[in-house]
């Protein structure tokens, strides 16, 4: 099990890239908006009152991005998703692109994937009572 991380500077990409990762199989992600260090750290941004800057961080003045993440199976569908973001955002060595990175998962519980898991897993020991009682 991996957890691929996707942070996404072109917000204006979103519904592509949660499209391009459906295509490829992917069962679900998850996505929330995040801010980079270095928007956080602008001088301009750190000396405004608490509330201005909770504002215009939600109007996407500085740097909001979007952090999708996703717990993925097998590490063929790891590559398959990242090979389909980097399609759809093209070059990620530009500035202000993204960055994809991957963890394993050591364990995990709940959602759709575990409920796919759960299904096949039910699948497979029905198929092989079925074997060895009848043949």
């Amino acid at each position: 099990m991996y957890v691929l991380f996707i942070v996404l500077n072109n917000v204006d990409k979103l519904k592509k890239v949660l499209a391009a990762l459906k295509d490829v199989g992917v069962r679900g992600a998850t996505v929330i908006d995040s801010v980079g260090a270095g928007s956080m750290m602008k001088e301009e941004f750190s000396s405004m009152p608490i509330i201005g800057s909770f504002m215009r961080s939600m109007e996407g003045n500085y740097g909001v991005s979007k952090t999708i993440f996703s717990v993925i199976e097998r590490e063929e569908q790891v590559n398959d998703a990242m090979a389909a973001v980097s399609k759809v955002l093209g070059d990620m060595n530009r500035p202000d692109t993204g960055i994809m990175f991957v963890l394993p998962v050591v364990k995990f519980k709940g959602g759709e994937l575990e409920r796919h898991i759960d299904r096949r897993e039910r699948r497979n020991i029905i198929q092989k009572q079925y074997e060895s009682e009848y043949y």
